[in-house]
């Protein structure tokens, strides 16, 4: 629950903990522009943005996500997500690459996704009913599905700047054992948002998934697979786009 809280702290809940950032981890503040705005709408439709869900679709052929990616900007931007995260994790789960941590972060996502963790009372007294984030305030969750994908967009991202021949020694990510931080944060994405769409009801999931134990037990299985592949987790996240747009995926290999 401290991880999600000190997470949504520096990004949509800013104004109320981190005023010093002037929303730099989330849509800024009018000044600041904030570093989401490269990532996903607001105003207009972030280059990134589309080519990700092409990507995802399989019908991005000319790699634009990789270009995209790669750019000045944003390769800054999701480096200094991957830095803020990291320290977060650190603080809260210790190191990304031993089993008990991740095993303790999976099943911490199984919770959020679930909307199964302790309220958030404190968040939701600072929060007055006429503000549009009223609504949520009292939770660690995520009710905007498409969030889980924009979630993968940042960590495939990050993935692609650091590896770039060309990536500058300040882009890449300063977090020890980045890579394997961004696997395990990947895989978190795939369980949970099966999860969530499969207890919750936001979207279509893979037809083996149901709001049951069994299930649990199996996303806890492969999550843990996935956490030491990036590719895979990756591969996983873009079939489960598909389902959510197509209702369809290739069968698991």
């Amino acid at each position: 629950m401290a991880f999600f809280h000190e997470l949504d702290a520096w990004t949509e809940y800013w104004d109320i903990y981190h005023p010093e950032t002037r929303g730099r981890y989330y849509f800024g503040d009018g000044d600041e522009s904030g570093l989401l705005s490269l990532l996903v709408p607001r105003v207009t439709t972030p280059a990134i943005f589309a080519a990700w869900k092409n990507r995802a679709l399989g019908i991005d052929i000319e790699q634009e996500f990789e270009k995209c990616a790669v750019g000045a900007d944003v390769a800054a931007a999701v480096s200094e997500y991957d830095g803020l995260v990291a320290g977060i994790f650190e603080r809260h789960f210790g190191d990304a690459g031993d089993d008990c941590s991740r095993r303790a972060y999976l099943r911490a996502v199984h919770r959020f996704s679930t909307d199964t963790l302790p309220p958030a009372t404190e968040r939701l007294a600072r929060v007055p009913p006429g503000d549009r984030r009223w609504r949520t305030a009292g939770r660690h969750t995520i009710d905007a599905d498409m969030m889980w994908f924009v979630w993968a967009l940042q960590l495939e991202a990050a993935e692609a700047a650091a590896g770039a021949p060309s990536a500058a020694a300040g882009v890449r990510s300063s977090a020890s054992n980045a890579g394997g931080l961004r696997a395990l944060l990947l895989s978190g994405v795939a369980t949970g948002c099966s999860a969530n769409f499969a207890w919750r009801g936001h979207r279509r999931t893979r037809p083996e998934y149901r709001a049951d134990s069994a299930t649990e037990a199996l996303l806890l299985e492969r999550g843990l697979h996935w956490a030491t592949d990036f590719s895979a987790a990756a591969a996983e996240v873009h079939q489960l786009y598909r389902i959510r747009e197509w209702g369809t995926s290739p069968a698991r290999s």
